[in-house]
């Protein structure tokens, strides 16, 4: 059973990413994105770091190459991520977020020479025609904030394959790092733009229950996220962490922001159907490397 909690940490993750993602969708049309990259970090920071003085645990550490290249790589991915939601259609960046599983896997068996069985590829390569079938993307728009999404994409997976190697570092320490760092770069960019911004009283009468949301549930997920990669191999995580796609779909659909149709139901199932096979091969594999 131990094999599989790194799966149940990532579908927890991708529950409350969901949750994130929807809110984020509700309110990314009247604030700056920089304002909502700000307001998702700050309760990170502060939640997991009251909980890292409490455990007299480190906020920082500065000895760990991997644990800074987690670190900024995930605060660049989360600049990336806000920065083309504000800029492009939604569907299409979220399709283009998807591709990180594409991104780790290569990342491992470029540097790592870490080869899969072809299935794997199979599965990938289904899982994403799910998403196509979810997301039907357009791609229309101005060609930088799409390459900025990519470049989100392939960072988050350079991050999560950073976090891989930070088994010695306690999870609370790997968010409270990241948190640190992301705070603090969304603070100064958050500075230096003010004069376009609305007074900070004025976003937390307007917003401030949408920013809450966003705030915990996208802590929450961080959690789940580094307790998810802490323990599993990265490139099978992040291939259920596309489940992802699955759960803001329902959640658009219970809340009236995405009609029910055949493709969407047929997404849905190839989704789950990829992840579930690839679960199970690496759990096969696991089982007939220890006996």
């Amino acid at each position: 059973m131990k094999l599989l909690f790194p799966y149940f940490y990532m579908l927890c993750s991708a529950f409350c990413f969901s949750i994130m993602a929807v809110c984020g969708s509700v309110i990314g049309t009247n604030l700056s994105w920089i304002i909502v990259a700000f307001f998702r970090i700050a309760p990170t920071f502060i939640f997991v770091g009251i909980i890292a003085l409490i455990r007299k645990e480190k906020i920082l550490v500065l000895n760990s190459l991997s644990l800074w290249l987690r670190s900024i790589l995930g605060t660049i991915a989360l600049l990336c991520t806000f920065y083309s939601l504000s800029r492009m259609n939604a569907t299409d960046a979220v399709t283009i977020s998807a591709t990180t599983p594409i991104w780790v896997t290569l990342i491992m068996y470029i540097i790592f020479s870490d080869k899969v069985p072809s299935l794997f590829w199979v599965f990938v390569i289904s899982t994403f025609l799910g998403i196509y079938l979810i997301e039907k993307p357009q791609f229309r728009g101005d060609f930088i904030p799409i390459f900025v999404d990519f470049l989100g994409a392939i960072c988050a997976g350079s991050a999560m394959v950073s976090l891989s190697f930070c088994g010695f570092i306690t999870p609370i320490t790997v968010v409270s790092h990241y948190s640190a760092v992301a705070l603090m770069t969304t603070f100064c960019i958050f500075y230096l733009s003010k004069s376009d911004m609305p007074v900070f009283t004025e976003i937390l009468e307007k917003y401030g229950a949408l920013l809450v949301v966003i705030g915990l549930s996208g802590t929450l997920g961080q959690i789940f996220l580094t307790y998810a990669y802490g323990t599993g191999k990265p490139q099978w995580i992040s291939v259920t962490g596309l489940s992802q796609v699955v759960f803001t779909t329902l959640f658009e659909i219970f809340f009236n922001r995405l009609k029910l149709n055949l493709g969407l139901i047929l997404g849905i199932i190839v989704v789950l159907t990829s992840i579930a096979c690839v679960i199970m091969i690496k759990h096969d594999k696991n089982l007939a490397e220890t006996t």
